[in-house]
């Protein structure tokens, strides 16, 4: 039994000329550039700041292993790397990286925190005049 792309963090991404590209996220790539520069790139990615064509770019080519150069990202036209694609693509791959292949635990998430057993002062106020009205 062979393991499965999402076994070892492995995406694949579907370029427009047929192309199909595997994005990973290794400890390799990481070191090199460092956990804060790639989180960077994601701000800049997504949030659409200035220079955020050079970061997708950028972590294209460090996630497919050099297989996309940067440099030919930037010079294509947006039609052979389409954006939407290529984010979400590089973003599930760091989330495989981060979480595996079972994905982020639900329980985590839906966790509630602590609320105070003791009603706070703003809490009897506005408590009291809902109760009122």
């Amino acid at each position: 039994m062979t393991p499965t792309d999402e076994r070892l963090g492995i995406v694949r991404l579907p370029l427009p000329d047929g192309r199909t590209v595997a994005l990973q996220l290794t400890y390799a790539a990481l070191d090199a550039k460092g956990h804060d520069w790639l989180l960077e790139q994601f701000k800049a990615m997504q949030k659409g700041r200035s220079g955020g064509s050079t970061a997708l770019a950028e972590a294209l080519e460090v996630m497919s292993g050099g297989e996309i150069k940067a440099a030919d990202v930037l010079a294509a036209p947006m039609a052979a790397y389409p954006l939407a694609h290529c984010l979400k693509a590089c973003w599930s791959a760091w989330e495989l990286a981060q979480y595996g292949p079972a994905g982020r635990s639900v329980e985590a998430d839906t966790a509630n925190p602590r609320k105070s057993a003791r009603p706070t002062w703003l809490r009897r106020i506005f408590g009291r005049r809902s109760a009122q009205d």
